[in-house]
């Protein structure tokens, strides 16, 4: 009788403890959304305490409460890290189905214990703990939820991006980190794994098995199983039918040349060449050439638009998101915020230039991710030739590796040259030889100092293309945009924290003949200077440079054009939900 009194309380404490915990961790739930969760729980409950219950198992010894651990960690940890997050700035959303899937995983795992030996036991617990803790450790380094942003993140970061994130705390602090999780591991795969079960006949291991079997193929079945529409896995699917749709670039790219009806206006002579420079994390703010600050940080751009007529700096220009792929996935196509559409779907600044007759060339300081495609290296294949620096672990490659790559292009031949910068991404110290230090010592470990050093080389960079392509190969413009910007002295995030992540550095040069025979896209450049800017117009702006008439063109998306329509209140970033006008530093400044 206490056996079944003490089931009977584990089994309340599996169906009000986690509908306590979904009517806490959720916003906006209507009446019968609660009413269902109330009544989708205890069928669960009672289902879980079946395998303890039959064979009159003790459920107070230590096994069984490290499952009803294990088991509340998945009802908790997304619901809990969402809460966390948006609880203050989102009405309403529902995580009704982790708390239901924890439940029948309890359940589940109570099932083995009775059947299986401890140490698979001690196996399967640590697997099934893993992607809750990953979850929680995900929320105590950001301070958010992992959303599409963060995993998009993980997947496209190569291995030593992953080492500098972990250089970029001290080596006492990654030595105790590394421990205590190896010590935490070890004690929760060796602790609690007593487990003594009561009467196991053959006619309760029978029943057991198939509860286990039934309950599983409910879980886990392939169209609308429990655990496909827990958060965090629908979250993978989304990610996933990301990825997936990105493949279908490469696929759809031959269709989309046939059909693309591309001619230049105004003719430039040949042999000619552009540059296209994408920089990476260069924020304005550090900039000498855009910014009023002590350090002359870009010497040469600074130099080179003190020429107006052949130099523009644009000082209002954002970027439309704060990681490299969402970027410039919308950059480097016609994709973007205002006009809709789809990467996999649109037109790339590569099968522009080569409808025109370009011979593309892109070259890049980036990892190359294989398998991952990501929009970005999607594009970059479809050039005549793409090329990656070597990535080897814990190397370090400069970007005046690119530099070398140079020579390739074909003097005889109009050449679209992309150069893909590793710039100013952390860890700054690892992106510029000492040779071309220029502030602090050598070693030194100061975020905004190396960070200020790494933007003085790549201005060294971009000067050292600049003068091999207009001395050899007839350079008649170049564009300089970065990614997104940077704050040194702040670690990573994968979400929105502010607008000094979004002021990049945007810069177009033209050569005499460009003057000559493209005056009105000079004047226009020169006209729009001052205007906004964000830089998923990137592809119409390489189009106004490009002198193109095509359908795929919109005039009015570039600073290219007299007729760029964009000012300050029309503009936004982060897929639309933040505007630029809400930058208040900048406000401050233009009425400053």
């Amino acid at each position: 009788m206490d056996h079944i009194c003490d089931c009977l309380v584990l089994a309340l404490v599996l169906w009000l403890g986690n509908y306590v915990a979904y009517l806490c961790l959720n916003h906006g739930l209507a009446p019968n959304a609660r009413l269902q969760q109330l009544l989708r729980y205890l069928p669960a409950s009672i289902v879980a305490i079946l395998p303890l219950a039959v064979t009159d198992t003790d459920v107070l010894q230590p096994m069984v409460i490290k499952l009803l651990a294990i088991a509340e960690l998945w009802a908790l940890a997304y619901p809990l890290t969402y809460h966390l997050t948006y609880r203050h700035t989102s009405p309403d959303y529902d995580h009704r189905m982790d708390p239901a899937f924890a439940i029948y995983l309890f359940g589940i795992m109570g099932g083995m214990a009775v059947l299986l030996p401890t140490v698979v036991m001690a196996v399967l617990c640590v697997l099934a703990v893993v992607l809750p803790v990953f979850i929680l450790g995900y929320y105590v380094i950001y301070k958010h939820v992992i959303d599409m942003n963060g995993m998009l993140l993980i997947l496209q970061t190569n291995y030593n991006e992953i080492l500098e994130f972990f250089r970029t705390y001290s080596l006492w602090k990654t030595i105790i980190g590394i421990v205590a999780v190896v010590v935490a591991v070890a004690a929760f795969a060796v602790g609690g794994n007593e487990f003594v079960s009561g009467t196991v006949e053959t006619w309760m291991m029978v029943v057991i098995l198939v509860m286990i079997v039934a309950v599983g193929y409910y879980l886990f079945k392939p169209r609308h199983g429990v655990f496909t529409r827990i958060a965090i896995v629908k979250l993978y699917q989304e990610v996933q039918e990301y990825v997936h749709n990105n493949s279908l670039y490469s696929k759809n790219q031959q269709q989309r040349m046939q059909t693309l009806n591309a001619n230049c206006i105004h003719p430039l002579s040949s042999p000619h060449t552009i540059l296209l420079v994408i920089g990476e994390s260069a924020s304005r703010d550090f900039m000498s050439a855009f910014s009023s600050m002590k350090e002359d940080t870009t010497p040469w751009m600074r130099s080179l638009a003190t020429d107006n007529s052949h130099c523009v700096l644009f000082p209002n220009a954002y970027s439309c998101d704060i990681q490299t792929v969402p970027t410039l996935e919308k950059a480097l196509t016609a994709f973007n915020q205002y006009d809709g559409g789809a990467f996999y779907t649109s037109t790339s600044i590569v099968d522009i230039a080569k409808k025109l007759g370009y011979k593309v060339h892109w070259y890049s300081n980036q990892g190359h991710l294989g398998s991952a495609d990501t929009p970005i290296t999607l594009v970059a294949e479809t050039s005549d030739v793409a090329k990656w620096t070597n990535q080897q672990l814990g190397r370090k490659y400069y970007d005046e590796a690119l530099i070398d790559f140079i020579p390739e292009l074909d003097p005889t031949c109009n050449n679209l040259l992309v150069l893909h910068l590793k710039g100013s991404h952390f860890n700054y110290e690892n992106r510029f030889p000492e040779t071309y230090r220029q502030w602090g010592e050598h070693g030194n470990h100061d975020q905004i100092t190396n960070y200020k050093n790494t933007i003085y080389y790549t201005d060294c960079i971009i000067h050292k293309a600049f003068e091999e392509l207009r001395n050899k190969y007839n350079l008649q413009a170049m564009v300089y945009c970065s990614d997104h910007g940077d704050v040194p002295d702040r670690h990573r995030q994968p979400n929105f924290g502010g607008f000094s992540d979004t002021r990049i550095p945007l810069m177009v040069w033209m050569g005499d003949e460009y003057l000559e025979k493209r005056s009105e896209r000079a004047d226009a450049l020169r006209g729009n200077a001052n205007r906004y800017w964000t830089n998923d117009l990137l592809y119409d702006l390489l189009c106004g440079v490009m002198d193109v008439d095509c359908p795929e063109f919109r005039e009015y998306n570039s600073l290219a054009s007299a007729q760029y329509k964009y000012d300050r209140n029309d503009l936004t970033i982060m897929k639309g939900s933040v505007h630029i006008s809400d930058d208040e530093a900048m406000e401050r400044g233009s009425k400053g």
